[in-house]
């Protein structure tokens, strides 16, 4: 019979740089301006919500969940 051998890998992430983090939390206020002004502007449907959103600076993954 053959023995089997098993390793395990661990991973652990890294902090973000001070550069990302503060690149995160510009992205995270413009997120929720964004989601601010559709509800100011009672946006009801996606195309409205986009309608309000296209102008800001978000990525399209970042729009689509708004």
């Amino acid at each position: 019979m053959t023995a089997t051998t098993t390793k395990t890998l661990e991973a652990t992430l890294a902090p973000p740089t001070a550069h990302k983090e503060r690149k995160l939390c510009d992205l995270l206020d413009t997120y929720r301006e964004g989601l601010r002004e559709a509800f100011d502007a009672g946006c009801d449907t996606m195309s409205a919500t986009s309608d309000v959103v296209t102008p800001y600076d978000l990525p399209y993954q970042a729009k689509a969940a708004l």
